[in-house]
């Protein structure tokens, strides 16, 4: 699977450069004549291999080029009107109101990153929530502007996350408005409704009394919003190597999928019977009643990419575990990719993407295989992980976290009792008293992280910062650390 995935994640990278060349039937056509080749050439197994590595590949260039024809549209020249859905957390920055929009208006759809001017006079902008429908009119332009400071390409970052266009709006060129979802896909719909109700959710937390910035940090790991987190908070987390808790992500995710199978199996273990021909039926009903629950919150959470691809890698490490397959290897980590490209190629562009297939990799790849005391644990993942991903965050961020190990030991036990104490919050619900109580013992946690983090940012040295590299320099670290790793394995071999 990992040569499979090597294929066509360079088919990918071929069709993104050279795959416009020719019209998309041409890369299936043959696509489709080395698959034929790769069947008769049965009694040549090289053979065999290359064509089914190389027809792999020329699917790589062809669901590029074809994703890629599906997105190109004509931008009107001038402004115009149009209505639109909101489909973000609108944020505030500086003197502009920044969201999403999904407009409804057009042919087919398309999806927007848009800046409102804030007004004044009537503060409409307050009131404006996702979900809801505005009517605008402005000029929809190209996605552009890339960060002077670092390699990190601002508009192949919204086309790669399916913007078609920007927009500024004027804050008198735009009203909220009620319009039909009716030309929305199925799967735009439910999204649209699960992010109204992550809204409901958000406000059902705020009427606890906790403190801003504690709720802040609460919300945006256990419901993915970020929308209430301070320029600040960012920062103190970016320096102390923390950015990872932010983000709903398969940490996350992971402590949640534990939480609920040991509950599961604690239930089933109550029902089970002891025949013989029962012996397997429990591990299938705790993986998928677990793995349900999983994708259920995935909805709940507004379906972000960070959060299918955790849920995707957890889905097969699920299913590893009920085939009695080594559920945390290269293999489960190549079929995840593979998953995960084919459904959108352009996914091979998305920092987060890159960054988490990396971290794993590092854990993959250092994690020794036998079981260690939590601590000792908790360092050797910290650190394999911070390996994988070292040189992809001074590409694109220009920076690296000399604290990241101390970060670490505080924010993960920090963040694994706010997820415990959410889903107490969720089951306290009908118990005001119990749940101000769990409120306040989050609020507490919450807390203590946001002020770990921040001493951390504040240390000396706790960064080094203006690191410029370019991909092919990343690239040749991650060939240097691949040899250092392969000359350490083979010396302990020979010991």
């Amino acid at each position: 699977m990992t040569r499979i995935a090597v294929a066509l994640i360079l088919g990918i990278l071929i069709g993104d450069r050279w795959g416009g060349s020719l019209p998309s039937v041409a890369w299936l056509g043959v696509m489709i004549a080395l698959l034929v080749a790769v069947n008769i050439a049965r009694e040549r197994p090289v053979f065999q291999s290359v064509a089914l590595l190389l027809s792999t590949m020329m699917f790589g260039v062809w669901s590029l080029t074809e994703v890629r024809n599906a997105r190109e549209i004509q931008l009107p020249e001038h402004e115009i009107g149009y209505e639109a859905v909101v489909v973000s957390e609108p944020q505030v920055r500086g003197k502009v109101l920044r969201c999403d929009l999904l407009i409804t208006s057009m042919r087919e759809p398309i999806k927007v990153k848009a800046s409102i001017l804030r007004d004044t006079l009537t503060n409409a902008w307050t009131r404006l929530k996702v979900g809801d429908g505005i009517a605008a009119k402005s000029k929809l332009e190209e996605p552009s502007y890339s960060f002077s400071n670092s390699s990190f390409d601002y508009a192949r970052w919204l086309k790669v996350h399916g913007f078609q266009a920007q927009t500024f709006i004027y804050h008198d060129s735009w009203a909220r408005r009620q319009i039909s979802l009716a030309r929305l896909s199925n799967f735009q719909r439910v999204r649209i409704a699960a992010l109204k109700f992550r809204h409901k959710l958000t406000d059902k937390l705020r009427q606890l009394n906790i403190e801003e910035e504690n709720l802040a940090l609460i919300s945006a790991m256990a419901l993915g919003d970020k929308s209430m987190i301070s320029n600040q908070v960012r920062d103190d987390y970016s320096i102390s190597g923390g950015s990872h808790i932010l983000a709903l992500s398969g940490l996350h995710l992971g402590i949640i999928y534990a939480v609920l199978v040991l509950l599961i199996t604690s239930v089933v273990k109550l029902v089970r019977k002891p025949t013989e021909i029962y012996q397997r039926w429990p591990d299938v009903v705790v993986q998928l009643v677990s793995l349900a629950a999983i994708w259920s919150y995935v909805v709940l959470v507004g379906m972000s990419a960070s959060v299918l691809r955790s849920a995707t890698m957890l889905t097969i490490y699920g299913l590893m575990s009920l085939l009695n397959r080594d559920r945390m290897s290269l293999n489960a980590l190549a079929t995840a990719a593979i998953i995960m490209l084919v459904i959108n190629p352009y996914t091979l562009w998305d920092v987060g993407f890159q960054m988490s297939f990396m971290a794993v990799l590092g854990i993959l790849l250092i994690y020794p295989r036998r079981h260690l005391n939590w601590l000792v644990g908790l360092v050797i993942v910290s650190v394999a992980a911070q390996v994988g991903v070292a040189p992809l965050i001074m590409l694109y961020f220009g920076r690296f976290s000399c604290y990241f190990l101390l970060t670490n030991l505080i924010v993960i036990p920090c963040a694994t009792c706010i997820l415990y104490g959410v889903v107490l919050l969720l089951i306290a619900s009908p118990i005001s008293l119990a749940q101000a109580f769990i409120a306040r013992g989050l609020s507490v946690v919450a807390g203590w992280m946001n002020a770990g983090v921040g001493w951390i940012a504040s240390l000396p040295g706790a960064s080094i910062e203006d690191i410029r590299i370019n991909g092919l320099q990343a690239l040749l670290i991650y060939v240097m650390m691949f040899c250092a790793y392969r000359i350490i394995c083979i010396n302990l071999q020979r010991k």
